[in-house]
Formats: C-alpha cells, sequence, structure tokens
C-alpha cells in the first residue's frame, strides 16, 4: 500500500476501463504508479497511475515481474523536501521519531520520484505503520502536535494485517471506517485496540 513503483513495460498493464492517452504521457504517470489497497491473485499487484491534475487517475493491475523498482513511504520521508512543505517536514521527522512512518501523496510522490506532483497548498499525507493497536493517549497527542503545523496533514494508521483508518476519526469518534483489501467497514474504535 502506497509504494511507489516503477514498472518494466506498460504493455503488462491490464484494467477493465480503456487506458487514458495521458498514462503513457504525462511524466507523472509513464511507468510510474503507486500500489492501491485491493485484493488481487498471488504474483498480481493493483496500481494507480496519477496525472498532472486530480481529476487524472486510472486504476489497473500488472504483474510482479513487471516492477522494476519500489521506493517506500518509510523511504520517501527523508527524501528531497519540496521548497514549498520544508517547514512542515522537517518537524514532521522531530513529531515522528521513534515511530515507523512515511509519507504519500501527491507530496511523497513529488519527494520518491523528483517529479513535481504537489502544489503550495498540498495537504500531506502521512502513514503511521503498527504491528498493533496499544494506546489511543500517544496517537492523540500526536493528532493534537501536527495541528499546529503549517500545512494540512492527513495521518493514516495502518495496521498489520488488519487494515487502515484516519488517525482524526479514531483520536475523535468512538466508530472509525476500517479499509481493508475487501472493503470498508464501520468498526467499533475499541475493537481495534481488542483484536491485535
Amino acid at each position: 500500500m502506497h509504494d511507489i513503483v516503477y514498472l518494466e513495460s506498460d504493455l503488462a498493464i491490464e484494467s477493465s476501463e480503456s487506458m487514458p492517452e495521458w498514462v503513457l504521457t504525462e511524466k507523472t504517470a509513464k511507468n510510474i504508479a503507486v500500489v492501491r489497497r485491493m485484493k488481487t491473485l498471488e504474483n498480481v499487484v493493483p496500481i494507480g497511475f496519477r496525472g498532472n491534475e486530480r481529476t487524472k487517475r486510472f486504476a489497473a493491475l500488472t504483474p510482479l515481474d513487471n516492477i522494476q523498482k519500489v521506493i517506500t513511504p518509510e523511504q520517501t520521508a527523508f527524501g528531497q523536501i519540496p521548497k514549498s512543505h520544508e517547514q512542515t517536514i522537517v518537524h514532521l521527522r522531530q513529531l515522528c521519531r521513534g515511530i515507523r512512518w512515511g509519507i504519500g501523496g501527491s507530496v511523497g510522490f513529488t519527494m520518491a520520484t523528483g517529479i513535481h506532483a504537489c502544489t503550495e497548498e498540498s495537504d500531506i499525507d502521512v502513514i503511521l505503520y503498527k504491528e498493533r493497536m496499544e494506546s489511543l493517549k500517544p496517537l492523540q497527542r500526536l493528532h493534537e502536535q501536527v495541528q499546529q503545523l503549517n500545512h494540512q496533514v492527513d495521518l493514516q494508521v495502518e495496521v498489520a494485517n488488519f487494515g487502515a483508518c484516519l488517525l482524526n476519526e479514531l483520536v475523535t469518534s468512538t466508530t472509525v471506517l476500517l479499509r481493508t483489501g475487501t472493503g470498508v467497514f464501520l468498526v467499533q474504535r475499541d475493537n481495534l485496540f481488542r483484536s491485535n
């Protein structure tokens, strides 16, 4: 999930939709995709292409052996920061010290590939990786701290072998939307802490 992948060939891309021309021509899409959350067959990877506009998105599948290179959000978090987001990301690096985390979205794409895909106002999508949910307090504290940063920071908590939810929902609501490979489910927050 959220990994950026470089593909060997655009001929090994399958989709139920016809491939838009921009997937083959725009720098942000040409043989570069992002891994999506979706249950698939073994050795098949669900990917998505991003164009140079928000409305340009294309979902597809590719065989595992078509992937040449993988850049994880964790690697991206320590990549070259876009000038427009430098102060915020430097603060994030300090706040997330000692935590498994990474950056996704347009800012993460820019940091990982060197291809400019974000604007000065772009939100920063942060993924926190947890083996299990242990305590809500540190997450509440982090949520409060990121509210003070210059850019909007959207934090998602990814729990191993379970799914992902938005940190904002996790700390402000007793129910959360849990995104999994098989769909999205409304669950009681307390169950996330009991189930793993």
